[in-house]
């Protein structure tokens, strides 16, 4: 009884929530997304996720969930390693971070960091094709910002699921 009077369930039921966030948009990422090409190249919009969380929650929740959605991508995806799992707790840290201390939790803001996110991830995503296979890096960089044009729409829609669990009390 005593153990759990320290326990926050507030903060467990929030969390839990965000992973079920993360599990559902990252189940329809791999499941369905995946599967469909529009000219060429695949949404990814799981870097919004942890962008977003981080902004309405802090460095710290914001790179802990995008630790879990950078390990649930990384088991999705064969051709990556750890890539993601380093990624995605990075740039939920920093949006964390930088809306901490330096820029506002408005749709604008979080537009403008979920793109930079987007383009920084295709990026880390063509980095060993360019380097180890020898690919141009013309249309890889083409298909690296199509790929992120194409995922920020779905970045809109995961800016205000996220604001709904968030709520308007923010977890310290």
């Amino acid at each position: 009884m005593a153990l759990l009077e320290l326990i926050n369930m507030r903060k467990v039921r929030k969390a839990l929530l965000y992973l079920l966030c993360i599990v559902v948009a990252l189940w329809f990422q791999t499941m369905i997304f995946s599967r469909a090409m529009l000219f060429g190249v695949k949404v990814m919009y799981a870097p919004a996720l942890a962008v977003a969380i981080g902004m309405f929650e802090g460095g710290v929740w914001g790179g802990m969930l995008g630790l879990a959605a950078g390990a649930y991508c990384d088991m999705c995806y064969s051709d990556s390693t750890v890539l993601f799992l380093v990624l995605f707790s990075a740039l939920g840290f920093l949006s964390g971070l930088l809306t901490e201390f330096f820029i506002n939790r408005r749709f604008v803001s979080y537009l403008i960091l979920s793109a930079l996110a987007l383009v920084l991830t295709a990026f880390c995503q063509i980095t060993p094709l360019w380097i180890f296979q020898g690919a141009a890096l013309r249309p890889l960089a083409v298909t690296a910002l199509l790929q992120s044009a194409l995922s920020l729409p779905f970045a809109i829609v995961i800016y205000f699921i996220i604001k709904a669990v968030a709520g308007k009390e923010r977890s310290r």
